[in-house]
């Protein structure tokens, strides 16, 4: 009988439940799984960041892409409110490696926060939050406390480094951006 529970557990649950993985952030693409366990593998920062959405309404689905243009690491987009809860999808450039990937993604957990703490639940309310809390770049909204948030995780990043934490998967040996064309 015992187990029996424990097969019928196993077909109920959410494979991320019965993995001991978060429910939020969740990524899209084996690429986006590496990056996220990397990030929070390696830095502190990170799983703060995480542990605030964790205990929001927000779920974050974070995916790679090539298509992002060259100069953009990555983007934050609101989704959906449907159910009590807030969807946002992160994009990071595939082509950055290492060190920037892990700082890239922060800085966009970090929006995914700047969201959770908000009451922001549509579209129009995300661009109120962000024009108030941030300033624009171009077609982009972008907030002291996201770029902060990328700079310190790089300075976390290189002092571990230094202090002989050997980086784990960081793409190929001694890269940390985009490969040269």
């Amino acid at each position: 009988m015992r187990y029996l529970t424990l097969a019928l557990s196993l077909l109920l649950l959410p494979s991320a439940v019965v993995a001991g993985t978060t429910t939020t952030p969740r990524p899209l693409d084996p690429l986006a799984a590496e990056a996220f366990a990397q990030a929070l593998e390696r830095s502190e920062i990170v799983r703060t960041l995480v542990t605030t959405l964790e205990a929001s309404n927000v779920i974050v689905h974070i995916e790679s892409s090539r298509a992002l243009p060259s100069d953009v690491g990555g983007t934050t987009r609101f989704v959906v409110a449907r159910g009590g809860y807030r969807y946002v999808r992160i994009t990071f450039n595939a082509q950055l490696w290492g060190r920037d990937r892990i700082a890239t993604l922060a800085h966009e957990l970090q929006h995914a926060c700047e969201v959770a703490t908000s009451s922001a639940a549509d579209l129009a309310g995300i661009r109120e939050l962000f024009q108030h809390a941030g300033y624009r770049t171009g077609p982009y909204f972008e907030t002291s406390a996201a770029a902060t948030t990328g700079r310190s995780v790089l300075a976390e990043l290189r002092e571990a480094r230094r202090g002989s934490v050997i980086p784990v998967g960081s793409g190929q040996p001694g890269q940390d951006r985009a490969p040269r064309r």
